[in-house]
């Protein structure tokens, strides 16, 4: 129930990942402020500008208030969203049954984090259908996490990650605006803390960032030199002998292949190729190896430039001459809370598959992966006619009208369906396209609890929380007057109900989480599913409910077990597909590009992804602006807030040109997810631009993940005529979350 007489409560945040702790003002049942909740020991007060938006979005007028159904005029109209319900699944039923269960799809994006429960019913949900056609945004972000880590071995124990490191290595990541490669919580309350303590950081970006600007050492390199860079490093601490020798003879193969792989990348070639001080690498390989309490993360920009599976492999390599696990012995510092506890070895786990397995797609030779199914080929899969042809999207939680690469083919994926359905609050570019609508409840109308931090703390060095911290919230607020709203868990129930399909449930925290089946013929409360879904956790979610606010639970503590000395499996240093890839990159292979500059990815504080990019607080910029370097304005003639073209081998687009003086010459800078559909508004200083139109799902592409490059594409740009006069400058969209 939701008190109405109360007027502040406490709750979390789940615009995005970070999940701040907050304080909700609350006047005549509905949300008037949204404040950092400073009594919280993890989150300290802290609260993004996305967050403080709640209380305006939640009222936006631009909100879905009611499912839509697309009439015989083509047009979309308002539906009961249990008879929606009712007609999707007597057209899945249809779908399946003369198609087969591989014609439906699934896509799930990052607007899952609106509640605990999302993935876990949307997973359920796509296993009871049946088909193996289940994307996410995972394969189209960093899949070379899961790729790379699964080829290199994992080992029993977690990463030293965020136990106090003395080190820290951030490749193309900027934690002070996307959160992610510091542990979540208050990001530049942790940092002074940590470089006040003498850790020492080293950021590798050709934007002096928020982030490198407080860094002892700032490689602003060329782009698209990440993985040589990387190799060099590499080769440093090889050919010094600076790598942890106990834990490498004892846990790993390959060394001396790495050795001989990476013998080209000395740092004085790479330092030529990038355009840095040779002296640079060093440093950094010596700092890296001089202790083993150290992690290293990379962000969008590496992970998007085509390479981004080697890239992962090479740092994980990086990691592991250093040491950087714990051992036996050794406490977890964060060994979950409503997580399903995982054992902590300290030896190296069985093998398990990196690429290549699974459903077998029927383009570019693509398959399963350890980060999820390709999501690079979907379209295709749509497209390309014959047996096995997909012919019905359910998309929740994310817009892939708006943010897969190559905007014209995803458009026409979409419009070529018997049937789209499209989970959102607002009318994205793919909800305009959709045959259904369903429009959710969001955030502070629903429970949660922080249950999907815990997994996230499992997905990668980087990642998650550093205290063992949880929080529960309930609905604080109702659904606007006369709505007519579900929750996205909700929906997929109906759904599999009105199918009648059996839900079997995991938690999805572990590796292959045992499934329970879900009564089916009663449907469960929120409140009733989270505790279902927390039935196994560490710490009971009645324990964690009897602190509104959220706590840190360290007890009981897990602590890393000696290893079976028998175990024979080692971590692998030089897996021949990753040094093959390497050793055609080297100087005397490596290629020049036909175009001048390199288009960079870049994220901005008041938007995560395409979600509410049409709803933007009034003090931010309705587009994303291409950001050039001082010199490349001067070189190229042009002034601030002109229209410029950017052209790449796929497409062109308009966009805005600013000047961002923390860019290195040659590059241009844009935030993605913004823009129209074709035949919308084309003015780029009302809407922004759509820079997926520059790119192509199978022109280059990561061969392991079918991730196409969206990062480090070479453009060319000039000036369109005639000048326009630039907005005032916003002041929300890149303040860092210091």
């Amino acid at each position: 129930m939701i008190d109405r007489a109360t007027s502040d409560h406490a709750s979390y945040c789940r615009v995005c990942l970070n999940g701040c702790a907050i304080r909700v003002g609350i006047e005549d049942g509905k949300a008037v402020s949204v404040t950092g909740d400073k009594d919280n020991p993890v989150y300290h007060g802290f609260i993004c500008v996305k967050g403080r938006e709640q209380v305006r979005l939640l009222a936006d007028p631009r909100r879905l208030h009611h499912s839509l159904k697309r009439g015989p005029d083509g047009r979309l109209h308002p539906i009961p969203v249990d008879e929606a319900i009712g007609e999707i699944a007597e057209k899945l039923a249809a779908i399946r049954e003369r198609h087969g269960p591989r014609a439906i799809a699934g896509y799930l994006g990052t607007a899952q984090t609106n509640a605990a429960a999302t993935c876990s019913i949307y997973t359920a949900f796509i296993q009871a259908l049946g088909t193996p056609m289940n994307f996410g945004a995972a394969t189209i972000d960093k899949p070379g996490k899961k790729i790379g880590h699964a080829l290199h071995g994992r080992w029993g124990a977690p990463p030293v990650g965020y136990d106090d490191p003395e080190v820290i290595m951030l490749v193309g990541s900027n934690p002070l605006i996307t959160f992610t490669g510091f542990p979540y919580g208050n990001p530049g309350r942790w940092l002074n803390e940590r470089l006040a303590g003498g850790t020492k950081l080293i950021v590798i970006d050709p934007r002096r960032t928020d982030v490198a600007k407080r860094a002892h050492l700032h490689i602003q390199a060329a782009p698209g030199h990440d993985a040589e860079i990387a190799a060099a490093i590499l080769n440093v601490i090889v050919t010094d002998r600076l790598y942890d020798r106990e834990f490498v003879d004892s846990f790993t193969d390959g060394l001396e292949a790495l050795a001989e792989t990476v013998k080209p990348f000395t740092p004085q070639a790479v330092a030529e190729m990038a355009g840095i001080e040779a002296s640079q690498i060093v440093e950094a390989a010596r700092l890296l190896s001089s202790t083993r309490r150290g992690y290293i993360n990379a962000g969008t920009g590496p992970n998007m430039s085509g390479l981004g599976t080697l890239i992962e492999y090479l740092l994980i390599d990086i990691h592991t001459l250093c040491g950087y696990w714990l051992r036996a012995g050794d406490r977890v510092r964060q060994p979950g809370v409503l997580a399903q506890p995982a054992p902590a070895v300290a030896e190296v786990k069985k093998p398990g598959r990196a690429y290549g397995f699974g459903e077998k797609l029927r383009v570019r030779d693509l398959a399963g992966t350890a980060a999820g199914m390709p999501t690079g080929a979907l379209a295709d899969e749509i497209l390309t006619d014959g047996e096995g042809q997909v012919r019905a999207l359910i998309s929740c939680a994310g817009n892939p009208a708006g943010s897969w690469p190559d905007q014209e083919q995803a458009i026409a994926a979409m419009k070529s369906l018997d049937l789209l359905v499209q989970v959102d609050p607002w009318m994205s570019s793919t909800a305009k396209l959709a045959d259904y609508v369903i429009a959710p409840k969001i955030w502070l109308e629903v429970p949660s609890t922080t249950q999907m931090l815990d997994q996230l703390t499992r997905f990668g060095v980087g990642y998650g929380l550093a205290e063992p911290y949880a929080q529960y919230t309930p609905a604080l607020v109702a659904p606007p007057e006369g709505s007519d709203l579900i929750e996205d868990w909700q929906f997929f129930y109906r759904l599999a109900k009105a199918m009648g399909l059996q839900l079997n449930v995991s938690t999805l925290i572990l590796p292959n989480p045992a499934r329970a089946p879900l009564d089916m013929d009663s449907e469960p409360t929120s409140d009733e599913l989270l505790e279902w879904l927390a039935r196994d956790a560490r710490i009971p979610l009645s324990e964690v409910k009897k602190h509104p606010g959220g706590a840190i639970f360290p007890d009981p503590p897990v602590i890393v077990q000696p290893g079976d000395p028998m175990n024979e499996h080692r971590l692998q240093l030089a897996v021949p597909e990753m040094m093959a890839d390497l050793t055609a990159l080297s100087p005397e292979h490596r290629r020049a590009e036909a175009r001048p500059l390199r288009l960079l990815c870049r994220r901005m504080m008041h938007v995560y992804n395409t979600n509410f990019i049409g709803a933007l607080p009034a003090n931010a910029r309705p587009y994303n602006p291409a950001f050039l370097s001082p010199d490349d304005m001067v070189a190229y003639d042009i002034g601030e807030g002109e229209t410029i073209e950017i052209a790449s081998d796929f497409g062109e687009i308009a966009a805005i040109a600013h000047t961002d003086e923390s860019l290195r010459p040659g590059t241009v800078s844009i935030s993605f997810g913004f823009g129209q559909l074709p035949g919308e508004s084309a003015d780029p200083q009302e809407t922004g631009s759509n820079t997926t139109r520059l790119l192509s799902m199978s022109a280059i592409y990561d061969r392991y993940s079918g991730q196409p490059r969206m990062s480090n594409v070479p453009v060319s740009i000039r000036r369109l005529a005639g000048k326009r006069k630039a907005r005032p400058e916003a002041g929300v969209e890149d303040r860092p979350g210091a």
